[in-house]
């Protein structure tokens, strides 16, 4: 009986032996198996998290302003003017090839990079670019590239607008002569550019009423890229001189001094002006200066009433020396002016044997009156 009871006691073990070996060998498999799925799931993860992270930093914005500001870096004038999305505006005294020179002048021999700015937003993005010292040159703004797929929903990037800051710094401030031309790069200035109304001239008093002395006509020109080449021409159409005030940064056009008769006029004004000095000194007749004069000259009947002639001393001989024309302004061709000096070596009866020298320093008009010159008049 006690063999038998053994017997079935050693089945039973054997049977629990069995079936503790096969959970054991699940259990262990099961882990296997699990912890190979996480071990795989891991390393998909792992993969796809690094794959996203990359995608993700792909999309993101810096990159195509990256790429943008790399064009200013390798200086490409043509990406910059045909991404402008506001050209320039260019005046009619120069053209697009100026604004190239001047964001030429710009970019040439700079590194540039970009920067956020104040007003840029997650979905609108906006940078401005600038030179590594500081200095803004241009605004871009991106905008999201709806042609562009990419993976997991990334938003891809694209420039929407690019401002360049360009200034148009230069002006041209001119004033000329009414009768004459002035060009700016080569284009005539219009009543268009006038800048107020043509102011009289004042000296038009000594030669009234036989002629009018032009007035003077005030131009400005405003937005050019660069310094500008003003020119002119004078009444005849003869190129004349600018004047450039660099104080001011403006130009003058002064009247010509030379003109065909200058060599006859200058004997004429030279006569005129001796005999205006004897004539006062009381060593000319009393209508010695009236062939220098249209008749019924105002400013001849001043000289006569000049009491001053009263004034000299009884002297001696009296001769003229060092004649000379001290300037010239043509105004047209009937009127001129002349800043004539000449010299009396007066003799007198007491002191030294040495002459008196009595200068006279005349500035005056002459008019063209049917075809001959006279004293218009006389500038004290």
């Amino acid at each position: 009986m006690k063999s038998s009871d053994n017997s079935e006691k050693n089945t039973n073990l054997k049977d629990g032996k069995s079936k503790v070996s096969f959970f054991l060998v699940f259990l262990i498999c099961w882990l296997v198996v699990v912890t190979g799925f996480i071990a795989w799931f891991l390393l998909r993860f792992n993969d796809f998290a690094a794959k996203y992270e990359a995608r993700y930093q792909d999309s993101l914005p810096y990159h195509e302003a990256e790429a943008i500001t790399q064009h200013f870096n390798d200086h490409d004038v043509d990406y910059i003017l045909d991404s402008m999305t506001s050209k320039p505006a260019v005046t009619e005294f120069e053209d697009e090839s100026v604004v190239r020179e001047y964001v030429t002048s710009l970019i040439s021999d700079k590194k540039f990079e970009y920067v956020e700015t104040e007003s840029s937003r997650e979905d609108e993005p906006e940078y401005y670019i600038r030179t590594v010292d500081g200095v803004m040159v241009a605004r871009f703004e991106l905008r999201e590239d709806k042609d562009a797929n990419l993976p997991y929903g990334f938003k891809a990037w694209e420039k929407e607008s690019l401002e360049f800051f360009t200034a148009a710094s230069f002006d041209a401030v001119i004033s000329a002569p009414e009768t004459y031309k002035v060009f700016v790069n080569g284009i005539e200035l219009t009543e268009a550019y006038q800048s107020g109304d043509i102011v009289p001239s004042e000296l038009t008093q000594y030669v009234d009423p036989y002629a009018v002395i032009p007035g003077t006509v005030n131009y400005e020109v405003k937005g050019l890229y660069k310094k500008p080449v003003v020119t002119a021409e004078d009444y005849l159409g003869n190129p004349c001189e600018i004047v450039y005030d660099s104080v001011n940064d403006s130009y003058s056009v002064h009247f010509i001094k030379d003109f065909e008769e200058r060599e006859e006029l200058e004997e004429f004004a030279i006569t005129f002006t001796s005999t205006f000095a004897n004539y006062i000194s009381q060593d000319a007749a009393s209508y010695a200066l009236d062939k220098y004069f249209p008749s019924g000259s105002t400013a001849l009947s001043y000289i006569k009433r000049n009491s001053s002639r009263e004034l000299y001393t009884t002297h001696g001989s009296v001769s003229i020396h060092n004649e000379e024309i001290k300037d010239v302004i043509v105004f047209s061709d009937e009127v001129v002016y002349m800043e004539i000096y000449v010299e009396q070596w007066m003799e007198m009866y007491w002191g030294s044997d040495e002459p008196e020298v009595i200068p006279t320093d005349a500035h005056v008009y002459f008019v063209k009156i049917n075809g001959r010159w006279l004293v218009g008049g006389i500038q004290y």
